[in-house]
């Protein structure tokens, strides 16, 4: 497990080196902000909020992660902090980040969307499973 780990951070770092931080999502890869605030139901892993979990949702976390620990002296980031954060790389869905369900957002949470999107629903968490948002 631990060399999956390993691999799978890996490769989200080569992204994310690839992508540098001028990565933004394109066209119909994010849903548009008038289509998340009229849904209630929501996938966990989609953070982008457009029906399905891809790697585009595993980079945006793991961006979001970076620039908000930067930004916060390296602190963990809860959901609820992430719901409130208005700064770069924010969250369209940050419920929807919490995919091992510790109540955080993790490097752990960006792999198990990788995880999801490569097949291996082992190490998946709850991406895909479905939950909704009271508004």
């Amino acid at each position: 497990m631990k060399k999956t780990i390993k691999r799978v951070t890996a490769s989200l770092t080569a992204m994310l080196m690839m992508f540098g931080s001028t990565y933004t999502a394109v066209g119909s890869v994010s849903a548009t902000n008038n289509e998340i605030q009229s849904r209630k139901s929501y996938m966990y892993g989609d953070v982008h909020g457009n029906g399905s979990v891809d790697l585009n949702d595993a980079v945006l976390i793991a961006q979001f992660i970076t620039v908000y620990k930067k930004g916060n002296n390296g602190s963990i980031i809860s959901v609820e902090d992430a719901i409130e954060y208005k700064g770069e790389y924010c969250l369209p869905v940050p419920q929807a980040a919490d995919v091992d369900g510790d109540g955080y957002i993790t490097d752990a949470d960006a792999i198990c969307v990788q995880s999801y999107v490569i097949g291996d629903s082992k190490n998946a968490g709850r991406c895909g499973e479905s939950f909704d948002i009271d508004e």
